[in-house]
């Protein structure tokens, strides 16, 4: 699925984004901490919109598919909380150096550096922003679309359904006339039979009448 595979992609980098990031809070001073911590939680938020978007795609999956890819996303999600739950520990470590009075020396130029990193980090961040919100459009527009010719072809189904019910209706109204005609004719041939039974009789008897006149 494609626009899974690019999420997986943003997500990867994201998440690698944010794990870099702890790595280099070792050997950073305050002022490069602060803005490490600050990357890292915008780094994970990225990841969480990410999965958040995955999980929609799933959803327009044929359900047989999903189990594969719920699996793919319980793990990410994971990896992402143990990312946060790092970045929460570090936290936690700067607010306690901060109240302990613990500074960190560092350089007006490596500060700026940062900031200039961070900028454009956070613009890369709101570009892909900018493309998954395009691609959530897009799935709503498709599914909209989707679930218009569905309903369209529900409704086409109901009227064969009604035209249907309406055939059976005439025809089950044909047969009962047919049975009808039928039990009629029958008692008019068997009325018959009884005529033509009386008409043999009668002729018999008048056989015998005129050949009893002739020896007599």
């Amino acid at each position: 699925m494609d626009s899974f595979a690019t999420y997986e992609s943003d997500f990867e980098l994201a998440i690698t984004e944010a794990k870099t990031k702890l790595s280099q809070l070792a050997n950073a001073d305050a002022q490069a901490r602060k803005t490490l911590l600050k990357g890292i939680e915008s780094a994970c938020d990225e990841a969480h919109e990410v999965l958040d978007q995955m999980g929609i795609e799933i959803q327009n999956l044929p359900t047989s598919q999903r189990s594969t890819y719920n699996t793919k996303l319980r793990q990410y999600r994971k990896d992402v909380e143990d990312t946060k739950s790092k970045l929460d520990h570090e936290v936690s470590t700067q607010d306690r150096h901060e109240l302990f009075g613990s500074r960190y020396r560092d350089s007006e130029d490596d500060a700026t550096d940062d900031q200039r990193r961070q900028l454009l980090q956070n613009n890369s961040s709101l570009e892909r922003s900018s493309q998954r919100l395009q691609d959530s459009q897009r799935i709503a527009l498709e599914t909209e679309r989707i679930g218009s010719g569905i309903l369209n072809d529900l409704t086409y189904q109901r009227d064969q359904i009604s035209g249907a019910r309406n055939t059976l209706s005439q025809a089950e109204s044909y047969v009962d006339r047919s049975v009808s005609t039928l039990k009629s004719m029958g008692r008019r041939l068997v009325a018959n039979k009884f005529i033509s039974y009386a008409i043999i009789a009668v002729l018999i008897l008048l056989i015998f009448l005129v050949l009893a006149s002739k020896f007599w």
